[in-house]
């Protein structure tokens, strides 16, 4: 059975926890808005080790189930890797976000670098990154892990358009879109040559909401291209690939006032984040109905995974579909 853990840095769950009490009535609700300030955009290492020490002492060992933990804001995200340091079992990781979230010569954390300190971590063993579209193949590119992806460790499946540039030239990453790649047996077919390997591991999953397009949901961040129904369907298809096995799961891209602790958070969100104009309750309104949705997609994966020693579910997308 999928734990749910909503971990409360920056208040952008409360509104939604008519959601929770009925899809998942024990989801464990963690208070965490003293951190929020402190850790949102980007914090020292040291600081960040602090932090991920308390998660440790808050967070039981592991239990032998997944767990999901909805955690707010984009802003946070690199709190990801501090969940993914605590799997103890070789996993694959599967990224839904608008951003490729993996500069690396960074000298401190950042919600943009937390997939290139990901990629050290001994458990992991091959990332697939889906929907991206910003930062890509710009300027940004040079602070891409092009060993890795040059080896075919992370595998990019863009939104909508092949990336320019030499480099990229050279590295396989067939766009999502048009909807033909998006449709469930055009997302088998694609995840054909690497079905082996995501039916060895378990899966880590993580959304972001920002590749998701505005309508579907309200960011902190510049919103994606992806239809909710879009970001389900890919979900089904990985989940079928693993057979149903999660190592866990965390769901972001909650709307929330920034409210920032430290000089070097202050500073970036004037250097290097968008703030557009979102009205409170209509944010709530938009992203419940995503977090329900995106939620409805990995209990259906539980549901459907086949018990040892009997074969996978025949259509684990199908049941996504139902579920949503």
């Amino acid at each position: 059975m999928l734990r749910v853990r909503l971990l409360n840095l920056d208040g952008s769950l409360a509104p939604q926890r008519d959601l929770f009490g009925t899809m998942a009535p024990s989801a464990e609700w963690i208070p965490a808005r003293h951190w929020g300030p402190r850790v949102r955009l980007a914090c020292g290492f040291r600081e960040f080790g602090r932090f991920r020490g308390w998660l440790d002492r808050i967070f039981p060992g592991p239990s032998g189930e997944p767990a999901v933990t909805f955690y707010g804001s984009g802003d946070f995200h690199h709190v990801t890797l501090a969940l993914l340091g605590r799997i103890r079992e070789p996993f694959n990781l599967l990224v839904l976000d608008k951003h490729p979230d993996w500069m690396r010569g960074i000298p401190f954390l950042h919600c943009g670098t937390w997939l290139h300190h990901a990629l050290r971590l001994p458990m992991l063993r091959r990332v697939f990154h889906c929907g991206g579209e910003t930062d890509f193949d710009n300027a940004y590119r040079w602070l891409a892990p092009w060993p890795e992806l040059d080896a075919g460790r992370i595998v990019v499946s863009s939104a909508h358009r092949r990336f320019r540039g030499r480099r990229w030239a050279q590295v396989d990453h067939r766009p999502l879109l048009p909807e033909a790649l998006t449709s469930a047996d055009g997302l088998r077919a694609t995840l054909d040559p690497h079905r082996d390997e995501l039916r060895r591991y378990p899966l880590y999953i993580s959304v972001d909401k920002d590749v998701l397009i505005q309508e579907d949901a309200a960011v902190n961040w510049d919103s994606g291209l992806l239809r909710l129904e879009q970001a389900t369907t890919i979900l089904g298809a990985f989940l079928e690939a693993a057979e149903g096995r999660l190592a866990g799961a965390d769901i972001l891209g909650d709307w929330s006032r920034v409210r920032l602790g430290n000089c070097l958070n202050c500073l970036l969100i004037h250097v290097d984040h968008p703030c557009p104009p979102v009205a409170p309750a209509d944010a709530a309104a938009r992203n419940r109905r995503a977090n329900a949705a995106l939620l409805a997609a990995l209990l259906s994966s539980q549901k459907a995974a086949p018990r040892a020693g009997t074969p996978p579910a025949a259509s684990l997308t199908h049941a996504v579909g139902q579920a949503v």
